[in-house]
């Protein structure tokens, strides 16, 4: 906490060209933590987060961002933590009282030595980063339960990189379809009804899409929390119906273009389908002799398909997922294609 207060950083244009991977060039880094040799932050998983910094963008010479260019953020973070005896994961947050978009690293078993990584990308669309006023910098460790992990935070700088409007990738240059059983069509024109709605709301299929809804966001959002705790422990692969411990799962893949919930209705086709329309597309999953069968209070949901291109684009199997409900409407991702 001895670095709170405002930071007096600089923010330098670093124009480099064209970066060959994201197709953008480098307009401005900001160092957030690790300008001054002063100590590292000490994390602990237990503590949740923890103030880093404070950002005063009001006192920040912002590059400008020219007409019809997109602009995205990324952090690249120095930091090391113990061994964990699961997957763990950094994140930081840049919070002020109207957003706190969160970047998330990749995911690692542990570290015995200092780990030096990019985040997930952030993009300059629908306020997910303002820029004014002031922000405060915060982090965390994600840890399996009843696992602590604590570590070292070495530095930490904010890069922003701007895509020209001529470098955006078209409809039609959207990645492969994905061929897997369950990005089989489903027909179409099929109420989801069960006679059963009408014992519980909480088993309709309206609950089951707010649900699906819910886990997407937190999916597209890296939040990580809610990602895991909306999954059954262990999850089901829908490939052979073996158990997979869901926090053995890998955070899901950034989404170009998409970066809340809204983003994602406009962009993609999702539908849900109940229990007595998708066994009939997929009667393997009811075999008798497989680990596990999925029950009746269950949905399918698909949400892979891009609405531009008609395709299913690399990297989002985790949009196709079966959720299931208790009897009292107590909702989990039960069911997940294999990472």
């Amino acid at each position: 906490m001895k670095r709170m207060g405002i930071l007096n950083v600089l923010f330098i244009l670093l124009v480099m060209g064209l970066y060959p991977e994201d197709k953008g060039h480098l307009s401005g880094s900001l160092v957030l933590l690790g300008s001054d040799s002063a100590p590292p932050v000490i994390l602990d998983s237990d503590r949740g987060w923890t103030g880093i910094a404070t950002i005063d963008w009001d006192s920040l010479q912002l590059p400008v961002l020219y007409s019809n260019s997109s602009r995205k953020w990324r952090l690249h973070t120095s930091y090391e933590h113990s061994r964990a005896g699961g997957q763990t994961t950094i994140q930081i947050r840049i919070r002020n009282p109207e957003s706190a978009p969160v970047f998330t690293h990749p995911w690692s078993e542990g570290t015995d030595v200092q780990a030096d990584v990019y985040s997930n990308w952030y993009e300059d669309e629908n306020a997910s980063l303002i820029q004014e006023g002031r922000s405060l910098v915060e982090a965390r460790f994600i840890s399996p339960p009843r696992t602590p992990v604590s570590g070292k935070l070495y530095s930490l700088t904010l890069e922003a990189w701007d895509t020209p409007p001529t470098t955006e990738k078209s409809a039609e240059s959207a990645g492969p379809a994905v061929q897997l059983a369950y990005a089989r069509p489903l027909p179409t024109g099929r109420p989801a009804e069960h006679s059963r709605d009408a014992v519980n709301p909480d088993l309709t299929p309206e609950a089951a899409m707010r649900f699906a809804l819910d886990f997407v966001n937190a999916c597209i959002t890296g939040d990580l929390p809610a990602y895991y705790r909306s999954q059954a422990d262990p999850v089901r692969s829908l490939d052979d119906g073996k158990a997979m411990p869901r926090y053995r799962m890998n955070p899901p893949e950034r989404i170009p273009g998409v970066a809340a919930i809204e983003d994602y209705k406009r962009r993609y086709d999702y539908k849900i389908y109940p229990e007595t329309v998708y066994r009939e597309l997929f009667p393997e999953w009811f075999d008798p002799s497989r680990p596990w069968i999925p029950g009746e209070n269950s949905y399918l949901f698909l949400g892979h398909q891009d609405r531009l291109s008609g395709t299913n684009p690399e990297g989002v199997d985790y949009l196709v997922f079966l959720i299931e409900a208790d009897s009292e409407g107590n909702w989990k991702v039960v069911g997940r294609p294999k990472d």
